[in-house]
């Protein structure tokens, strides 16, 4: 059983701004966008026509990097071999309960992209991430899309690869990733005039990456999956390390666009530290991780703590939640006490959080509580907490999986039990927040 909620379980996988795929700035355009960040956020936004996919459920934002930058160079790179229909796995729900599944969406003859496109963004919206992973390989190999169109190529592999991860297929998405090969080659390079505030200069000749930041990064990770070699993972993020450097020091960025690549170089170290972490070797990740430096951004810092509980150093996550105001009377402190065994006290602690909770994080707070009520023996307590979030209409992952241990703790015929929570979770109101095609796995099936 869990003991504590992953920041996942509660991040917004779904639509919160609009992204237009004319925005320079867009993921579907040949320039970077922000690293992805988890947030606890419960708001959704209405869908527009104009803008087919908006990606914000997958933790794509845009940044300000190369906002006043104009491209004189116009992407005609061939990507026909990103197009190949044996790419792409055949996706079933043989794993889902019944009452999860829905219908596979395919295009009819003569459908347009933007109808597909919106059928696609109406998926994302609802929290069908396998419906979407599906859909969006059977764009990527329909006559609608031409191999040049690089910006909405893009966005679809993007889209295809991280619903994968996020339905669990995370196999399919490292065999797909390999279509890519090697990022790093010239071809996925081009040239372009920049502007730059200069004396001398009105612009500058420098070539920057075709592929959108957050594929990269998912693709370094994806593809040392693929190829079994865990190495491969930190070499890539260390590559982008280097350009995140090298972008860092252009001249003309404002303090806003530094701090955005800022946030990128300690994104790419937490992820080098879990990549070491993944290999075994806890003693190289607890000296990288010690070794990140003090970031100014909460959610480095959180996920720097959570990432310190994980590899067993308790200190380490003390010293960085001591430094940082307000994470201290956060959800943190009482994770850390979880984390030392304390859960009598860490019970106390997650109490004093619901006196004054946030909206978003308060189901957090009452599954963590449960957990702790569980391993002091307050077993009935614990069960009705957990079902009183499913009445208020939460179904997160942990959230039923530790219900459905707790049903089989405690109840005579648990699969029954089973059974009517995964019927009673189908039959709730989600606008996206989660994945609605839920795996058995999910409910102990």
């Amino acid at each position: 059983m869990s003991t504590c909620l992953l920041l996942s379980d509660l991040r917004a996988d779904r639509f919160s701004k609009t992204i237009s795929s004319e925005d320079p700035l867009s993921p579907r355009s040949p320039q970077k966008s922000q690293a992805q960040h988890p947030r606890f956020s419960h708001d959704a936004s209405s869908l527009s026509p104009s803008n087919p996919l908006d990606l914000s459920p997958l933790e794509i934002e845009l940044d300000s990097i190369l906002a006043s930058y104009e491209l004189s160079t116009v992407v005609t790179k061939d990507l026909s071999f990103l197009l190949r229909p044996e790419i792409y796995h055949p996706l079933s729900q043989l794993e889902i309960p019944p009452m999860f599944r829905s219908s596979f969406y395919n295009p009819s003859i003569g459908e347009t992209i933007e109808a597909s496109m919106e059928v696609l963004n109406k998926q994302l919206a609802q929290g069908h991430f396998l419906l979407a992973a599906h859909l969006s390989a059977k764009l990527l190999t329909s006559p609608l899309i031409h191999s040049s169109d690089a910006s909405i190529i893009f966005t679809l592999l993007y889209t295809r690869l991280a619903c994968l991860e996020l339905t669990g297929n995370s196999a399919f998405a490292a065999e797909e990733s390999k279509a890519l090969e090697d990022l790093n080659s010239t071809f996925y390079y081009v040239d372009a005039d920049f502007k730059v505030d200069s004396d001398v200069h009105d612009c500058a000749r420098r070539s920057y990456h075709i592929v959108p930041w957050p594929l990269r990064v998912l693709a370094v990770r994806l593809q040392s999956i693929a190829f079994g070699d865990s190495r491969r993972s930190i070499t890539g993020l260390y590559e982008l390390g280097f350009e995140a450097r090298r972008e860092l020091m252009q001249s003309g960025l404002d303090k806003t666009q530094k701090q955005i690549w800022r946030d990128r170089l300690y994104d790419l170290g937490v992820r080098s530290v879990n990549a070491l972490v993944e290999m075994g070797d806890l003693d190289a990740a607890r000296r990288s991780l010690s070794n990140l430096g003090d970031s100014r951004n909460v959610d480095n810092q959180a996920r720097s703590i959570l990432l310190a509980l994980r590899i067993g150093d308790l200190a380490l996550a003390k010293g960085i939640l001591e430094k940082s105001t307000v994470l201290q009377d956060g959800i943190l402190k009482p994770l850390t006490t979880m984390a030392e065994g304390s859960y009598d006290e860490a019970a106390v602690q997650w109490k004093a959080l619901l006196d004054n909770p946030e909206e978003s994080t308060r189901p957090m707070i009452v599954q963590n509580l449960a957990v702790c009520l569980l391993y002091t023996g307050n077993l009935n307590e614990s069960r009705s907490l957990l079902e009183s979030l499913i009445s208020e209409n939460h179904a997160f992952q942990s959230l039923t999986f530790n219900l459905a241990t707790i049903y089989e703790l405690c109840c005579d015929n648990p699969q029954n039990r089973k059974l009517a929570l995964g019927q009673m979770v189908s039959q709730q109101t989600h606008n996206g927040e989660m994945n609605l095609d839920r795996a058995n796995a999910d409910f102990k099936l």
